[in-house]
């Protein structure tokens, strides 16, 4: 069956060719302002959608123009498609329908945006985007790629993982829906209305497809993208395949099935939906409603920026075809179930994100602060060098949150690169904070000497295959080097210190002398990581317990069992040693639960219950000197070729776009 899409692509193609023909070689130059506007006027844009030819000469430059010299058209054919994935590093795009396409080596990226056609990156062609015009050369090659209007992010891709992880590949996936649901192939042009309250599976099939299954009976199998699209907006999907904190989890927006690229036999599913939806499933997730109002109201923002900055920086997730997980390893996404207060803290603060010196600012937060704050460069390395310490921000910088005991109108600072001053405020359970009311404002946990040795020699080698930049040993000549980890780990440990902290007094380098070497991990999460203080990591015969303590306190009132990391890098530690100096006992002191960086959510929800803060002020609280601006202000005022395409569109002749399948 024909597709009206590529019939006007068709059309489109012969008006290109015919210009082509009448003029190898044209320049916006050659063409008056009269002339642009009757060949657009015979195309179906009329003189007061081009204001005197100024948008036709600027796309025609685009065409036909490079560096101000002169370029053949040459163009085989133009499609409109939806981004689907972005590999950067490969050079590639997937487009909805086209599939997987390569760039050609002299590919040009242009911008139609305010009259103006402006040069921009390939890493600028954000996954998701529709308003994407791909031109290819005879060789198939993409040699144009225009971007016709914003580049604003709306929608959202989340990966949905099955254990809130990064393992995105599925056994199988069982989706329904109690107002039923439309299964559609769009490429094969194919639907079938699912009752509702149905359950239907999909299972990876041979030759890379998907197998369809209902009532037990298997109803369809194919290559192609299926898409599970709800029968109204405010009609939800529910998948029973897995669960998650409140259960079966429900979802807005619509789904996208398809064979796993990496892994055959599995399955991918993807949460396509608008922003503000993706948010009412975050902000519950990451955040308590008992939080209060202006602390919702500040995660929302938060998320919301955090959302596009991920979109816009991270091509590991591009290549993969979304913008985020549904993990921490972006943000947690549908945990939990939505309620009314954050639904409205949402609504509340519709578009807001932060920005700083025309960038969006990399919105970082956590659980709990100990009394000090990280620099995020203290954290985690440069994504771009993969060097450590990062790249500073100036809006994401250590500092204290610790009122000062003396005089509470001011921050309580230390020494933090002092270690008997570090060791002594973790110790000490007195200090009130912005985060005192959390129960993880401190900490204590105790390993014996072959607990912790067990936890160091096991995951000192995941830490080591998965950042081998960041696990260092001592070489002959005294200098700390990536080599391979012996299979034993670091043996029997006889020393372990901090060698370096940073300005917050978070841990960035610890040593650890061992029977087999000596090393140094660098990173907080390869620290923490590596120290695991649970029963499964330490194979202790016991459970492993942390004792908590609220701010104020005069003791620790709290146990838990089994962390499964240490909970902070904001910590310190005393060694208890036998006679002949051998290790008995570790003890680690800490503060906080997270990576620290950023807006501490039980900080913003003490500044906002108990300092009367409004979601602004405590996001400038831990944003510093940032602009607050609406996503949405952002007005599309191009869009050429939507006029093209809607006039073409208008003067065919109306068909079905799909055929019911029959079962």
């Amino acid at each position: 069956m024909r597709r009206r899409g590529f019939i006007v692509i068709a059309i489109l193609v012969s008006i290109l060719m015919i210009i082509s023909a009448l003029s190898p070689v044209i320049s916006a130059d050659t063409l008056s302002p009269e002339a642009d506007a009757e060949y657009y006027i015979e195309s179906g844009v009329t003189a007061d959608t081009v204001s005197n030819g100024q948008l036709i000469s600027e796309m025609m430059h685009i065409l036909h123009q490079k560096d101000k010299s002169e370029l053949k058209l040459g163009m085989g054919y133009v499609v409109n498609e939806k981004i689907i994935a972005r590999n950067t590093s490969a050079g590639t795009l997937e487009l909805e329908l086209t599939g997987t396409v390569s760039l050609a080596p002299d590919c040009s990226i242009y911008q139609l945006y305010n009259n103006e056609a402006a040069s921009i990156s390939f890493k600028e062609v954000y996954v998701g985007a529709k308003n994407v015009f791909t031109f290819f050369n005879a060789a198939g090659l993409v040699q144009l790629i225009v971007v016709d209007g914003p580049n604003a992010i709306t929608d959202i891709r989340a990966a949905i993982t099955p254990a809130l992880s990064t393992v995105l590949d599925h056994n199988s996936i069982i989706i329904t829906s109690k107002d039923g649901f439309r299964l559609l192939d769009k490429k094969a042009e194919a639907s079938l209305d699912i009752p509702a309250g149905t359950d239907v599976a999909f299972t990876a099939a041979a030759s890379n497809a998907v197998t369809v299954t209902m009532n037990g009976q298997s109803i369809y199998t194919t290559s192609n993208r299926l898409y599970a699209i709800p029968v109204n907006e405010a009609s939800l999907l529910q998948i029973k395949s897995f669960k998650r904190a409140y259960g079966y989890p429900n979802y807005r927006g619509f789904f996208e099935i398809t064979p796993s690229s990496s892994a055959p036999g599995k399955l991918r599913l993807i949460n396509e939906l608008p922003m503000e939806q993706y948010l009412y499933q975050v902000v519950p997730s990451e955040m308590p409603a008992s939080f209060g109002f202006e602390a919702l109201k500040a995660q929302a923002v938060a998320a919301r920026t955090y959302a596009i900055n991920e979109c816009i920086t991270n091509s590991s997730l591009a290549k993969e075809g979304v913008m985020v997980y549904d993990s921490v390893m972006s943000q947690v996404y549908n945990n939990s179930a939505e309620n009314a207060l954050t639904n409205q803290a949402v609504d509340e603060t519709s578009g807001l994100i932060l920005v700083k010196d025309g960038q969006y600012v990399d919105c970082r937060y956590y659980s709990t602060s100990g009394g000090y704050g990280a620099s995020i460069h203290e954290v985690w390395a440069d994504g771009a060098t993969g060097a450590f310490p990062g790249t500073p921000l100036p809006y994401l910088t250590a500092r204290s949150y610790t009122y000062d005991p003396v005089n509470p109108a001011q921050m309580y600072t230390i020494d933090t690169s002092n270690e008997e001053a570090v060791n002594a405020f973790y110790k000490d359970l007195s200090f009130l904070s912005y985060d005192s009311e959390s129960l993880y404002f401190r900490w204590k946990v105790s390993l014996t000497k072959q607990e912790l040795e067990n936890t160091i020699n096991k995951n000192i080698l995941l830490r080591y295959a998965a950042d081998p930049r960041a696990i260092l040993t001592l070489n002959s000549s005294g200098e700390f080097v990536s080599t391979p980890i012996p299979s034993g780990g670091v043996g029997t440990i006889n020393n372990m210190y901090v060698s370096k902290r940073g300005a917050g007094g978070n841990m960035l380098e610890l040593v650890i002398e061992g029977s087999t070497g000596t090393y140094k991990l660098l990173k907080e999460y390869n620290i923490r990581f590596t120290i695991r203080p649970n029963k499964t990591d330490t194979k202790s015969a016991a459970d492993i317990l942390a004792y908590r303590a609220k701010g104020g306190s005069t003791d620790y009132t709290s146990i838990l069992k089994n962390p499964s990391i240490l909970y902070s890098a904001f910590c310190t530690f005393d060694i208890a040693r036998a006679e002949d100096n051998s290790i008995q006992t570790v003890t680690f002191y800490g503060g906080g639960n997270g990576h620290g960086v950023g807006m501490s959510q039980y900080g913003a929800s003490m500044l906002g219950i108990q300092k009367g803060f409004t979601f602004d002020q405590i996001l400038t609280e831990y944003y510093a000197e940032v602009d607050m601006i609406n996503m949405y202000d952002i007005q599309d005022k191009t869009n050429i070729f939507k006029g093209i395409f809607k006039h073409l569109d208008e003067t065919l002749e109306s068909e079905p776009f799909v055929e019911e399948l029959t079962y």
